[in-house]
């Protein structure tokens, strides 16, 4: 049985707008992200590009969501009462 996973994460859920090309912000060239990652890297030059739709709001009120930064190399920040 595999574990659950966040709504978000889980491409079940996912909408043909999630995968998605953006222009390498140093030669141009078509990069193709998904809307689960933080960077990509040019296939064409190897620039680091940072995925411009990134959104972790969900994060301040996901009940998976301190797994789900931890898996994305995030700290989650302490919830205030």
């Amino acid at each position: 049985m595999t574990k659950p996973s966040c709504p978000g994460q889980d491409t079940r859920y996912w909408k043909p707008e999630d995968i998605f090309e953006v222009p390498c912000t140093k030669c141009g060239r078509a990069i193709e992200f998904f809307k689960t990652d933080l960077k990509r890297q040019c296939p064409g030059c190897g620039a680091a590009n940072l995925n411009p739709r990134n959104d972790l709001s969900c994060a301040a009120w996901c009940k998976s969501a301190e797994e789900c930064l931890t898996e994305l190399g995030r700290t989650p920040q302490e919830k205030k009462d």
